[in-house]
């Protein structure tokens, strides 16, 4: 049952789903944000495997950390401007 399931499996249940289509883009809003350390590091190898094949990915983050793990370019909103990251 679906409802019987944590937030964490529910958000690797989603990606599953998504990932068996075999889509062109990803748009993922914080795909990790309830996940605990260890499986969110498995997701976003398997993010990372997913791009080096050819997928757009479009990663919705608040972690700076993973940000600098997972991006290969960035943008931040500030005062709801969209713009390149101030260094």
């Amino acid at each position: 049952m679906l409802s019987t399931l944590s937030t964490g499996e529910r958000i690797r249940l989603a990606l599953v789903r998504t990932l068996v289509l075999d889509p062109a883009i990803l748009l993922l809003d914080e795909p990790t944000g309830a996940l605990d350390t260890e499986t969110a590091r498995a997701v976003e190898t398997l993010i990372a495997r997913r791009r080096s094949e050819g997928v757009r990915v479009l990663w919705v983050t608040h972690d700076s950390a993973q940000v600098r793990r997972v991006a290969g370019g960035w943008m931040a909103v500030e005062n709801g401007i969209i713009g390149p990251v101030k260094r």
